[in-house]
């Protein structure tokens, strides 16, 4: 009944939503109506009276060799035009030029696509609000280590040609994202349009809140040979990327319901902790692409494809950490609540314990993939093979120092504007020296490390043979088989507390001490302090072997728990037919394909399962047989105006990790209660049946509005959850992933792009590109609640204005997301969800064309440098969380082409 329900409210969209869209594009002026769109490469029919025939791969397409933004955005909507399926594509403007500094930010034009940000960078992209995404690199699986995607911010923008993001799949789609799939394509050498090619960036990047300029460049070479064996080609790039970054955040931890410590009866909400942290990292990104290429014949092309992406991260997030969890009646002196609630405002206490920490990472992934390939084409067949080994190694170190000192007096603000501050002052009211390392003990330490490895083969091979089957004239068939392995391989020690019987003082080890940057959340709102003392950490990186002898522990680093290893061999095989066929009904040329993909998958894991103190090897044998139907259908109801309709099955398989039967826990301490996190075996993967219809209408050359509607039946989402577990007779909070029910995520998407050239002068070089995506996401709790899927928002937009005239171009893009849930089941006595507020941002990109060899390049990105605000439930004045200021960033630089 109730998917009956969803369906209905999918049609009542359908039909609200394309007929206004539809109305709106025959509104536009006669002058657009009577324009034949010069890049529409499917007329009514062809020569011989027969329909058209899409495009079988929009990866097939010969793009323009592009200069300039006007260009990309008009190959990225031939491309849309061309494809079978519903794409949304982003083309480089030249070589080394994407819109953005890597994929993940370019995307976030992309109608449809939701990002987030942190370390100064684009890290986190969403279709249509789903992190359930497939990435490919033409076409075939690219990973890092035991993800099932690669991150997208790893692949520089520097090196790509173009991105395709595809809402819809066929029956030849690559199973895993629900989402829906990224396919990059780096440059081969014959997308060169001259036989030798040089280019390249030179560009420096400023963070401003860090303060520091960094280098940031590429460099392609690609040559091409046409000999008597055939045409030839090699094409070499690299990138190189550093970043500095400085981010900063205030937060409240989960409350708990107290007797209020003033004695005046009743009970009040009180944070357990608050405080303040700093992210503070150096990142560099090492990238490289070789490519050969061999064309024998008109017939024959043969590649040999490689890429190398190395990550480097050293960052550390220094914490302020005051425990209003510890407030009582013998040191609590004044107290004020929330008008009208028993919600604490804010309390000063005497003779106070507080923390600082600083926690230290050291992160580094390397990731290969190298594939051999190649396709023939033939007056009625087409054949292509694909042989790629992928192989991605990581390692994390980290230490992590809590020093503690007494606050002779401390008072706590838990929102002021949705931040929190905590001022110290000595019993007289003067100010406490918060700089001096004699009043920080060392009181407790974390040590860990992580190294993991990911490796595939993976084979394809693809045919097509056209036919004359009546409505029917092609047939594609395939088969690819993948050979996966994960493994992780960690020690954590938890929290261990100073067991030496002597206090150790920061003051005593000569390098220890260190003070934090001074411009929390850059003054945007009042915080106090802005700056304290905690250990350096390149002190807790180097020296953590004195650390841990001066709190009573062996010097020795910890030894791999075996609780936290994981082999996970996942062997899949699948096998596609799909159908393509063409007719007319009545005077409109219909196109479109039907097939099914069926997919096999034997894995085998290894770990270790916990019950209460009892570690055991576990070996967990699991085999499925899935059928992934597809249908779509494109009617061209004229040249320029397309009604698409999209049926199709999708699965996601959960992430290694959680699927590892493992279990942490980590006792009580003064910072944070008794708490857990595992894995869980039993994840089943995510299945969703998924229909879409969309409109497009491309009035005008290098122009395009369109409307969509989209429904997703979800069934089994994964979402992690907390709940209490008791081992060994203590109850341990402990986070799981776990499957929901059944879920819906449904919504509409409209976009619009033109430029105005038929404006005179200076003014025709304008253009805009303006979107919007509205989504209503709900699924079934463990527990049976109706909840919001994590990470949807309700609505996003962009507005993009364009220019391009003569040597100049610029571009000012602004993206807006609304709130969106983070998480469920945190603990404590406030609401049990976690939501993060709207966030919006502004960038801009300016370009001047010295000549055609040469072009000057300014760009800037999270302008406006507004708070981010998260909240628990959905009132952020009675349950402020966090307040974060992101990093804000300016590169300038050139670009050169020879």
């Amino acid at each position: 009944m109730q998917n009956v329900r969803n369906a209905q409210r999918t049609q009542r969209l359908m039909f609200r939503v394309l007929p206004a869209a539809l109305a709106l594009a025959l509104a536009t002026t006669a002058h657009a109506q009577n324009t034949t769109n010069d890049n529409a490469p499917c007329k009514t029919t062809t020569a011989d009276g027969k329909p058209c025939k899409r495009s079988t791969d929009i990866t097939q397409l010969d793009t323009v060799q592009v200069n300039g933004v006007r260009g990309s955005i008009a190959d990225a909507i031939a491309i849309k035009q061309s494809s079978p399926l519903i794409v949304d594509s982003i083309v480089a403007e030249d070589v080394g030029k994407l819109p953005d500094n890597s994929v993940a930010a370019a995307l976030q034009r992309v109608t449809g696509v939701q990002v987030a940000r942190s370390g100064g960078e684009v890290n986190t992209v969403l279709i249509r609000g789903l992190p359930d995404v497939v990435t490919t690199f033409s076409g075939r699986n690219i990973f890092t280590t035991t993800g099932r995607s690669i991150a997208l911010a790893d692949i520089p923008a520097d090196l790509v040609e173009r991105v395709d993001v595809y809402k819809t799949n066929d029956a030849r789609s690559i199973e895993g994202g629900i989402g829906g799939l990224i396919d990059v394509r780096l440059r081969r050498p014959f997308d060169f349009k001259d036989d030798w090619t040089l280019a390249g960036t030179a560009n420096g990047i400023y963070s401003r809140n860090a303060g520091h300029t960094d280098p940031f460049g590429s460099i392609t070479a690609n040559k091409i040979w046409h000999t008597d064996a055939g045409k030839f080609g090699v094409m070499a790039a690299a990138s190189y990327q550093k970043q500095r970054y400085e981010e900063s955040s205030t937060f409240n931890f989960i409350s708990d319901l107290r007797d209020n410590p003033m004695g005046t009866g009743g009970k009040v909400y009180i944070p357990e902790t608050i405080g303040s942290i700093y992210n503070l990292g150096d990142r560099t990104r090492r990238s490289a692409n070789f490519t050969v290429q061999w064309a024998p014949n008109d017939k024959t092309d043969i590649y040999f494809e490689n890429f190398y992406v190395g990550y480097r991260n050293t960052y550390n997030n220094p914490f302020w950490i005051p425990l209003p969890v510890i407030a009582n009646g013998s040191n609590v002196t004044s107290l004020t609540t929330k008008p009208g609630t028993n919600v604490v405002q804010s309390l000063t206490a005497d003779n106070m314990f507080t923390l600082t920490s600083d926690q230290a990472f050291q992160s580094s992934s390397d990731t290969y993939q190298s594939a051999l390939g190649g396709s023939w084409k033939g007056e009625r067949v087409t054949l292509s093979t694909d042989l790629a080994y992928t192989y991605s190694k990581a390692s994390t170190r980290d230490f992590i120092l809590d020093t503690g000192f007494i606050a002779p007096r401390i008072t706590m603000n838990f929102d002021n504007g949705g931040a929190t501050n905590a001022t110290v002052t000595n019993a007289d009211g003067s100010a406490y020296n918060l700089a001096n390392p004699s009043n920080y003990f060392l009181n407790q330490y974390y040590d860990q490390w992580n190294h993991q490895t990911g490796k595939d083969w993976s084979w394809k091979n693809d045919a097509t043979i056209k036919l004359d089957a009546g409505p029917i004239n092609a047939i594609d068939v395939g088969l690819r088989a993948s050979w996966r392995n994960a493994t992780n391989i960690a020690a954590d020690t938890g929290g261990r507390p100073n067991i030496s019987g002597t206090t150790a003082f920061m003051s005593s080890f000569p390098g220890m001490a260190s003070l934090t940057p001074s411009n929390l959340l850059d003054g945007a709102l009042y915080t106090s302090p802005n700056q304290w003392m905690l250990a350096n950490p390149n002190y807790l990186l180097t020296h953590s072997a004195q650390i841990r002898v001066a709190m009573g522990y062996s010097p020795s680093a910890p030894l791999a728990n075996p609780a936290l290893y994981f082999n996970d061999k996942e062997d899949t095989y699948a096998l596609y037919a799909q159908a393509r066929y063409g007719f007319n009904l009545g005077d409109v040329p219909v196109d479109g394909g039907f097939g099914v993909r069926r997919v096999r998958l034997n894995s085998t894991l290894q770990g270790t399962e916990i019950l209460g103190t009892e570690q055991t090897p576990v070996t967990i044998n699991k085999s499925s047989d899935v059928w992934l139907p597809s249908f779509s259908a494109n009617f061209n109801l004229r040249d320029d105006l397309i009604l698409r309709a999209a049926y199709g099955k999708t699965i996601t398989r959960p992430a290694f990790a959680a699927l590892n039967p493992q279990l942490s826990l980590y006792q009580a301490t003064a910072t944070i209660p008794a708490s857990g996190s595992g894995g869980n075996p039993n994840l089943n993967p995510v299945r969703s049946s998924n229909t879409d219809l969309s409109l497009e209408w491309y009035f005008r050359p290098a122009s395009l509005l369109s409307a969509a509607v989209f429904h997703r039946d979800i069934n089994g989402y994964i979402q992690t959850y907390a709940d209490s577990e008791v081992v060994d007779g203590v109850s341990y909070l402990v986070s799981r992933p776990r499957n929901t029910g059944n879920g819906t995520l449904e919504g509409a998407e409209l976009a619009y792009t033109q430029f105005y050239d038929f404006l005179p002068g200076w003014l025709s070089g304008f253009g805009t590109q303006l979107n919007a995506t509205f989504i209503n996401a709900n699924t079934q709790s463990p527990t049976g609640q109706r909840q919001d899927l994590v990470n949807v928002s309700k609505r996003a937009y962009n507005a993009i204005l364009i220019y391009q005239k003569g040597p100049y171009s610029a571009r000012l893009a602004y993206n807006w997301r609304s709130r969106y849930a983070v998480a469920y089941n945190p603990g404590g006595a406030q609401p049990q969800s976690i939501y993060n507020a709207p966030v919006d941002d502004l960038d801009f990109a300016v370009n001047y064309d010295v000549n055609k060899h040469l072009t000057l390049t300014l760009e800037g990105t999270n302008l406006m440098g507004r708070v981010v605000h998260t909240q628990f439930g959905t009132s952020q004045y009675l349950f402020p969380r966090d307040a974060i200021m992101m990093e804000r960033t300016f590169m300038f630089g050139a670009r050169f082409r020879l």
